[in-house]
């Protein structure tokens, strides 16, 4: 099967898996499910964090907690690394990665409406947020992660 993309640092996203959030639970995967992105938006456009150690733009998640569910990961990465909350927070499948390194990892994609814009607070992983347009030019965005705009 042909990728979907392939980011410049030559990872890969491989496909995204439509399933349900139900059947998370009683999928048989061959590699871990290792983390949550949230493609969230609001009137303004797309939320994007600038990751100051990638020095790229990208799209809100982070690697899952013991016991955690992947829509707790979601919220809460979104929270931690933009201080944004959804109204709403819909599940849109399984993304599947095939990593520069040569790790398979599975990510829960989520779509989010963020209504009431809060104020950023800088952290360790952000410098700073926008909510883009998909037009203005405001940097690298990584391209796995602009991709995945689309499923929103």
């Amino acid at each position: 099967m042909k990728p979907i993309c392939i980011n410049q640092k030559g990872d890969v996203f491989e496909e995204l898996l439509d399933i349900s959030e139900e059947q998370i639970e009683e999928i048989n995967l061959d590699y871990p499910i290792t983390h949550a992105l949230v493609v969230a938006k609001n009137n303004e456009g797309f939320l994007l964090l600038f990751n100051g150690w990638k020095n790229n733009w990208e799209l809100a998640g982070g690697l899952l907690e013991p016991g955690e569910s992947l829509r707790e990961c979601a919220i809460r990465e979104m929270l931690e690394e933009t201080n944004q909350t959804p109204e709403r927070i819909e599940f849109k499948g399984l993304m599947k990665f095939t990593l520069r390194d040569g790790r398979i990892e599975y990510g829960g994609l989520f779509s989010a409406d963020i209504e009431e814009k809060r104020p950023f607070e800088m952290n360790e992983e952000a410098q700073e947020i926008i909510f883009w347009d998909g037009v203005k030019d405001i940097g690298y965005i990584d391209e796995i992660d602009k991709e995945l705009l689309k499923y929103y």
